[in-house]
């Protein structure tokens, strides 16, 4: 069998989009190496505006059919001139405004609705997304198969010598709660921060921030710390290697995901996997993936959301129990089942 995967994302790394990519491919060339898999990423001219169109659509299907294998777009970018397999991460664009505002958007969004009616299977990553593909874009509910992603081996409570170091490079204070994840704004961080001043009243702890910082792309993108900047109760680290994501991890005395959509929700399940006690939203596919092992809030609540947070920081019984739990159920989510269920869809496509 031969497998053609539209690589766009290796170039970002840092994204969830990127990481699952990363993971994805590692576990089915590791696990099945009589398959052939090459996966292409464009060159640089190819990663932005038309030039990212011109990849997705023409580019890289013509290299692809030109291998005489089976085509996977492991995003929501399905071609139109060839039947693939697309794995969707969420349905975000289409059903938050902001994330279609420019006529360009649009049109984008255009063609992945016309691309999706050539798709051979749609994979989602929870039954969440997978609904929304059938409600929201029609996609027959019996083309769609549902694969969890995983957690990276690394991801482990257990600390090892580079923690002090991790500590020390980005001067993070002694005891933390901590959101790491994007910026954008169903991600909410402007609830954390009406929340964490009250928190930080009640507890003493700070709120570390880690993540790469807000591009100027309104309405998308806003910079959330300009009242903030020199509070004793916020600390923004920036952009954190994957390296030293474990260590982050698990210094933290709390992770906080307040977001208002995810397709799934990984960055507590990251957190979970290191033996962090949880405190997320209740909305979208957040409590399929996290389950009874984390305190679910309304994400709009910050009353509920500063109690909820408090309670974890201020009763050890609590967050032992948490963390238990939520080792417990990250050990569920793994890259070696992800692709021997990718592996299914290809033979099944195949057959």
């Amino acid at each position: 069998m031969r497998i053609e995967v539209n690589a766009y994302f290796r170039a970002y790394p840092f994204t969830g989009s990127g990481q699952h990519i990363q993971h994805l491919l590692e576990a089915l060339r590791g696990g099945y190496p009589d398959v052939t898999i090459t996966d292409r990423m464009p060159p640089e001219r190819y990663r932005r505006g038309m030039g990212k169109l011109w990849w997705e659509q023409i580019r890289w299907p013509a290299a692809a059919r030109g291998a005489n294998a089976l085509l996977h777009v492991p995003y929501l970018a399905p071609p139109l001139v060839a039947p693939s397999v697309v794995t969707v991460h969420d349905t975000i664009r289409f059903v938050m405004p902001a994330y279609e505002a420019t006529p360009l958007q649009r049109v984008y969004g255009a063609l992945i609705r016309l691309g999706l009616k050539r798709v051979k299977l749609a994979i989602a990553v929870s039954e969440w997304t997978g609904n929304q593909l059938t409600e929201v874009l029609s996609v027959p509910h019996a083309h769609v198969r549902v694969i969890h992603n995983g957690v990276a081996d690394h991801l482990t409570p257990v600390a090892d010598n580079s923690d002090k170091h991790v500590h020390q490079r980005y001067g993070l204070p002694r005891r933390y709660g901590l959101y790491l994840g994007g910026f954008d704004v169903r991600k909410n961080i402007q609830m954390l921060l009406r929340a964490w001043p009250q928190i930080w009243k009640a507890t003493g702890t700070p709120l570390v921030v880690a993540g790469r910082q807000p591009r100027p792309r309104p309405p998308i993108f806003v910079d959330w710390f300009r009242r903030h900047h020199g509070a004793p109760w916020l600390h923004l680290v920036g952009q954190v290697r994957e390296a030293d994501k474990a260590a982050l991890y698990r210094s933290a005395a709390v992770f906080v995901f307040p977001s208002r959509h995810e397709g799934f929700g990984l960055d507590p399940l990251e957190a979970m996997a290191c033996g962090v006690p949880v405190v997320a939203s209740d909305v979208t596919a957040i409590p399929e993936v996290l389950g009874d092992a984390a305190v679910l809030v309304p994400h709009d609540d910050v009353s509920r959301w500063c109690s909820a947070v408090a309670d974890v920081l201020a009763r050890p019984t609590v967050a032992v129990s948490l963390t238990a739990l939520g080792l417990e159920r990250a050990a569920m989510f793994t890259w070696e089942r992800a692709a021997e269920a990718t592996m299914a869809v290809y033979r099944e496509v195949s057959s």
